[in-house]
C-alpha cells in the first residue's frame, strides 16, 4: 500500500512534556518519543545550519526503519541567488544527507520571494544535481507561479521533467483567522505569524510521485478543520493513484500542531475506514490525545 507521511515541523516543543511525551522531560528522548507518534518530520532546522554527520547519524539510530526525516537544503543554497553555480554544494550536501540511509525521506527547496521566472533556468541545474534516489519537491513564493500563465506552467513542466514535486502551501486557514479576537499575547503571537508566513493562493498539483503539503492551521484547531478537510480526498485520491504523500501540520506556535494533525488522521479514517492511514499513529498517540481531550 503507498505510503502517507504526516508529521510537524519540528519534534520538541517545551509544552509537549507531561501530555504528548508523558514522561517527565529529563527522561525523554525527544526524537525517539516522537517517531513513536509520528513517521515522519518536516525538519526546518536544516535549514538554518546542516547537520553534521555524526548528528545525522544520531538521529538514523534514534528512530525506526519506517520513519522518514525530508529536510530542507540549507539557505546558503536555497537563499544565495545563484543556485546555478552551487553544485559542489549542493553535491556535498547530498552526500552528507546520505548518511541518513533509508530514513532520509526527501529534501525541499524553499525558495525566497525574490526568486523570480528569469531565474528557472538555475532551478533546472539545481535538479540535475539531485541523485535520482533522493526525492526532491520545490517551494517558490514568487507570485508569477501562481498567475495560472506561461511562467507557472514553466515551472510545473520542469517539475514535472525532473520528477521534482511542487510544495503546495495552504495558508488559508492562518489567514482566514482575525488576531483581534485573541488576548494580546496571542494576538501578537498571530500578527508575527501571519506577516512572515506566504500568503499565497493554493494551487493543488502533483508534479512528482510525493506530493507535498504544508498546511498551516489558525490558533483554534476546530476552525482550521473546514480547511483541512479537501485534503482528505486529495489524500486518498493520490494513493489510489499509487502516489506517496506527504502532508505536515503547522499552527502559530506549533504547541498544538500534534493535535492539528491527530484531528486530520481521526477524519480521514473516519471518511475511509475501510482504507484508514497505515503505520501513522502507535497506540501511545492515541493515548496522549485522550488524556488531553482536546477533541
Amino acid at each position: 500500500m503507498p505510503r502517507v507521511n504526516i508529521g510537524c515541523p519540528i519534534w520538541t516543543h517545551d509544552a509537549w512534556f507531561g501530555n504528548l511525551y508523558p514522561a517527565p522531560k529529563s527522561k525523554v528522548v525527544p526524537l525517539q518519543a516522537y517517531s513513536q507518534l509520528f513517521n515522519s518530520v518536516e525538519c526546518n532546522s536544516s535549514f538554518y545550519h546542516l547537520p553534521s554527520v555524526d548528528t545525522l547519524l544520531k538521529w538514523r539510530d534514534t528512530v525506526g526503519p519506517n520513519f522518514r526525516f525530508i529536510l530542507k537544503i540549507p539557505r546558503t543554497i536555497s537563499h544565495s541567488g545563484q543556485l546555478d553555480i552551487s553544485q559542489a554544494r549542493i553535491a556535498e550536501t547530498m552526500k552528507n544527507l546520505a548518511h541518513l540511509g533509508p530514513t532520509l525521506g526527501g529534501v525541499m527547496l524553499q525558495l525566497p520571494k525574490q526568486f523570480s521566472p528569469v531565474q528557472l533556468n538555475q532551478l533546472a541545474v539545481f535538479l540535475r544535481c539531485i541523485p535520482s534516489n533522493i526525492t526532491v519537491s520545490v517551494e517558490v513564493r514568487h507570485i508569477a507561479f501562481f498567475k495560472k500563465g506561461d511562467d507557472e506552467k514553466a515551472l510545473n513542466q520542469l517539475l514535472i521533467a525532473h520528477q521534482a514535486n511542487r510544495v503546495i502551501m495552504d495558508t488559508r486557514a492562518l489567514f482566514a483567522c482575525e488576531p483581534e479576537q485573541y488576548a494580546p499575547s496571542v494576538r501578537e503571537l498571530l500578527l508575527d505569524v501571519q506577516g512572515k508566513k506566504p500568503k499565497v493562493p493554493t494551487h493543488v498539483i502533483a508534479t512528482g510521485n510525493a506530493p507535498l503539503v504544508r498546511f498551516v492551521g489558525q490558533q483554534d484547531i476546530a476552525k482550521s478543520r473546514p480547511y483541512y478537510q479537501p485534503w482528505i480526498r486529495k489524500t486518498k485520491q493520490w494513493l489510489d493513484e499509487g502516489k506517496q504523500p506527504s502532508l505536515f501540520f503547522h499552527m502559530p506556535d506549533n504547541k498544538d500542531a500534534p493535535w492539528l494533525a491527530s484531528a486530520f488522521v481521526r477524519d480521514y479514517n473516519l471518511t475511509f475506514p475501510h482504507a484508514t492511514l497505515p503505520d501513522l499513529f502507535l497506540p501511545s498517540a492515541q493515548t496522549a490525545t485522550q488524556q488531553l481531550s482536546i477533541f
